[in-house]
């Protein structure tokens, strides 16, 4: 999703915490490039904005624990989100999906509550 919506690929780390993606941001940004931005970094666990002299950029963690519990446990809002972004067209683009905003908020919550038992 970041990379269609800058245009250009991630920088990624897996670090001990978990993966980091960081993408350098173009001089200027449409009001839909500014939206899927911040839809695809509303996806991570936390995520921010850095400007120095020398470069602006955005980022965004994965932490490990979460990682492994959706992919280790089976759930569903994930399965769902997943299923949507790899196959919708305006995902795909970098284009604003509110269905896909929506699953995003869903599988947070989702998680949030913890694994089923």
């Amino acid at each position: 999703m970041l990379t269609a919506a800058i245009g250009t690929e991630p920088r990624v780390a897996d670090t001990e915490a978990g993966i980091r993606v960081e993408a350098d941001l173009p001089t200027e940004l449409t009001e839909a490039e500014h939206t899927a931005v911040l839809a695809a970094l509303a996806t991570a666990d936390h995520f921010g904005h850095t400007l120095t002299r020398t470069a602006e950029f955005v980022w965004a963690e994965i932490s490990r624990e979460a990682t492994v519990t959706t992919t280790d446990s089976p759930d569903a809002a994930y399965r769902d989100l997943l299923a949507h972004t790899t196959t919708c067209g305006s995902c795909r683009t970098g284009a604003i999906c509110p269905t896909a905003a929506k699953l995003v908020r869903t599988w947070r919550e989702t998680r949030a509550q913890g694994p089923a038992c």
